[in-house]
């Protein structure tokens, strides 16, 4: 007969293992349930004329997006608090990492479209449009290859089993400075 000490070490290793995963849960519940309500006042508050501006629909986009990530990420915490975190698949984490690392992208070209109502290609010299767009959509650009290039490296992961270490990635610390002059 199995003592209450096995018991209780049993239940403390089974707390242990699912803690991780059910502290980002709830975390990821409540961001993601504050998405939701963003999403309801944006569209209930907003105008016709309003939602036929491209930066309405970028903004609605971005947030089906960022509420997609959420579900995303919940299905794999529970995954991982019933089955363990080896029973998610590969293409599980690559795509988690592809959501995680193109969203601020998004967000950042959403934010670039503001320019278009401060200087709109009809009324605008070219010349003017070359001086404030040239240098964007060049960093957009490198930005983009950049993530594709770490995405890449990523991937290997899961085909060699060789660890990466995400935070000092030249790709990823590449990707940070190109985040930086972008929000200049």
């Amino acid at each position: 007969m199995p003592s209450a000490t096995d018991a209780e070490s049993i239940i403390n290793e089974y707390v242990k293992h699912i803690q991780p995963f059910f502290l980002i849960l709830v975390a990821n519940t409540a961001l993601s349930a504050s998405l939701f309500t963003l999403l309801v006042v944006l569209l209930t508050l907003s105008t016709k004329e309003s939602r036929r501006r491209p930066v309405f629909r970028l903004n609605v986009l971005a947030i089906c997006i960022a509420l997609t990530m959420g579900i995303m990420f919940g299905f794999g915490d529970a995954k991982g608090i019933l089955k363990g975190a080896n029973q998610l698949s590969a293409a599980y984490y690559l795509t988690s990492m592809a959501f995680i690392i193109f969203a601020p992208l998004l967000s950042d070209s959403i934010l670039l479209t503001r320019l278009f109502a401060l200087y709109p290609l009809s009324s605008t010299s070219w010349v003017t449009l070359l001086k404030i767009y040239a240098f964007p959509f060049c960093v957009k650009c490198a930005r983009i290859v950049v993530l594709i290039l770490f995405l890449n490296d990523y991937s290997k992961i899961f085909i060699t089993r060789d660890g990466i270490a995400l935070f000092s990635n030249p790709n990823l610390i590449a990707e940070w400075a190109l985040q930086i002059a972008d929000n200049t």
